[in-house]
């Protein structure tokens, strides 16, 4: 039987070493990504016969990852659904790669329907093209970004100690001038706990400024593949035109250095957000899908 338990901070040693055996640098298996987003996921963890088990949960449902690991996968499945049974609860599988889906049908005894989730599909960029934002593709983010560099006096900082509280209030600010849609009230959480912990966490972000004022600001950490950098946050002050294309020129230039892409998710579907991210030029929209059971 498969003991969960609410993840914490003290797990991260014990899951980051099962990250070695991910085929896919999906966003959501980052130690950070799944702490902070855990206060609306309630999410648990197992570890048992050398895989990690990882379980989303709502009120009808138990999500579950594909067990992450090197043991027998026929009885890691096996155990999964004997969670879910002995739970009362409905199952799907979710945050899969085709190979994961494919291996999932393959070893459950039950009828197992796959789906492409495309509004999870994650979205993957050259570092490189989004610092220098050459060429056709790009002008008219360069456009953009030139226009806010002559029309503001601004500056590009880190998050520190000394700021962080400032970015708090501005995030905070942002969420209440915007219509609070539930998957915004759900990001307000999850990325509260985030500013909670954002030390302990290892979290690397920065802000823009005009007039000492902050106007924009990203969050993220390095993932398991050391070339990656995933971003989870991304907010600016409609206010001020070219906010967004500053904060991520910016950000990019500075990562440069020491990664080579930069997983900034998926777009949860949401048409303005997929036409933003698509206009950026992703190298990779990394494919997911979910399973579930036919009735």
């Amino acid at each position: 039987m498969l003991d969960f338990k609410p993840i914490s901070l003290d797990d991260r040693n014990n899951i980051e070493k099962y990250f070695n055996f991910l085929e896919e640098p999906f966003c959501d298996f980052s130690f950070g990504n799944l702490f902070f987003w855990s206060v609306v996921e309630n999410t648990n963890i197992a570890f048992y016969d050398d895989f990690l088990f990882i379980r989303f949960s709502d009120d009808e449902y138990f999500y579950y990852a594909f067990p992450i690991g090197s043991g027998e996968i026929k009885n890691a499945i096996n155990l999964i659904l004997k969670d879910a049974k002995l739970n009362n609860k409905k199952i799907k599988f979710v945050c899969l790669n085709k190979n994961q889906a494919k291996i999932l049908k393959e070893n459950s005894e039950e009828k197992i329907i796959i789906n492409k989730n495309r509004d999870a599909f994650d979205y993957i960029y050259s570092l490189e093209k989004l610092a220098s934002l050459s060429g056709r593709k790009y002008h008219s983010k360069k456009n953009h970004f030139n226009s806010f560099k002559n029309k503001y006096n601004f500056k590009f900082e880190l998050i520190n100690e000394e700021n962080i509280f400032q970015c708090i209030s501005f995030a905070r600010e942002w969420y209440s001038e915007n219509e609070a849609t539930s998957t915004l009230i759900r990001e307000q959480k999850a990325l509260e706990c985030a500013f909670e912990n954002y030390f302990k966490l290892n979290l690397i972000g920065a802000i823009i400024k005009v007039e000492n004022k902050i106007i924009a600001f990203c969050i993220g950490e390095e993932m398991y593949n050391k070339n990656i950098f995933c971003t989870h946050f991304e907010k600016a002050d409609y206010n001020f035109q070219g906010a967004y294309t500053a904060i991520n020129k910016l950000f990019s230039e500075f990562l440069i250095g020491n990664f080579k892409l930069v997983n900034r998710e998926d777009d949860a579907g949401v048409e303005g957000l997929r036409k933003a991210k698509l206009s950026y030029h992703p190298e990779i929209l990394l494919e997911k899908y979910y399973a579930e059971f036919e009735n």
